[in-house]
């Protein structure tokens, strides 16, 4: 497999996106994991509301990441 040091680069920078979107996902619940334990109702919506934007904005980092490793791999 011949990859130029720049598709080696992007696979870098690929493999990094991927990771902040796992890094933003679970350190999205360990963020907001008091504001989910509180007995308060609003406090605890307002803890899965940012939970919920942590998870979006993970899985969207992690899906970019992913899209252009399938792209570098096939050639697009």
């Amino acid at each position: 497999m011949d990859r130029s040091p720049e598709e080696y680069g992007a696979y870098w920078r690929a493999s990094l996106r991927i990771t902040a979107g796992a890094l933003l996902a679970v350190g999205g619940y360990q963020f907001v994991g008091p504001l989910l334990r509180d007995p308060g109702l609003g406090t605890t919506l307002f803890g899965w509301l940012l939970f919920l934007l942590f998870l979006t904005v993970g899985s969207y980092f992690g899906v970019l990441g992913l899209a252009r490793t399938i792209e570098l791999a096939t050639g697009g």
